[in-house]
């Protein structure tokens, strides 16, 4: 399922998609939900607690943007729990915002390890319906561009031999990405 409706494109476009931009939406669609995601390192709908895994050393443990923080431990090799953190031993940063991007240890860093301090969480920006707005807002700007081949494709001619290819360029889009993301992307 997809963040971004027909729907949506059409009240931006101020019109009805045409057959051709209707056969192209789903794919231009999903492949922009696939790279705002990647891009960030969560996902821009709900999904369930997953655990990922960081490297430890530090005091600040950056981690990828995430709401709902339930269990904070850390882990052997082989992932076993070595150690679980209660609520109070860390704080879940920024304080005053639902979406977390960064786990403080209150009295001393994070043990140094590989991949050993397991962080569960919903990693999905969904539940912080204010960065979602401007998410969604740049990824419908992002898919109007595309289906309207306004910024994305580029026409050469060398010497007689002529290529169009799409260019990956940072537009307003992708630069209202970069403004709420700027320690990711």
């Amino acid at each position: 399922m997809a963040l971004i409706t027909q729907t949506d494109i059409e009240n931006k476009l101020g019109r009805s998609l045409t057959s051709d931009e209707v056969s192209n939406f789903n794919l231009i669609n999903l492949a922009t939900q696939a790279y705002v995601e990647r891009m960030i390192g969560s996902s821009v709908e709900d999904v369930a607690p997953s655990t990922r895994y960081y490297d430890g050393g530090v005091m600040n443990l950056s981690i990828d943007p995430c709401t709902n923080i339930t269990q904070v431990k850390y882990v052997d090799e082989e992932l076993g729990v070595e150690y679980t953190f209660i609520d109070s031993e860390y704080t879940k940063e920024p304080v005053n915002r639902p979406l977390k991007t960064m786990l403080r240890n209150r009295y001393v860093q994070f043990t140094t390890g590989f991949n050993n301090v397991a962080v569960t969480a919903k990693f999905s920006i969904y539940d912080d319906t204010d960065t979602l707005n401007i998410v969604k807002n740049a990824m419908i700007d992002m898919v109007c561009e595309a289906l309207e081949n306004k910024e994305d494709i580029v026409n050469e001619s060398i010497e007689g031999y002529s290529i169009a290819y799409d260019k990956m360029q940072s537009t307003q889009a992708m630069n209202a990405l970069k403004s709420i993301f700027f320690g990711v992307i």
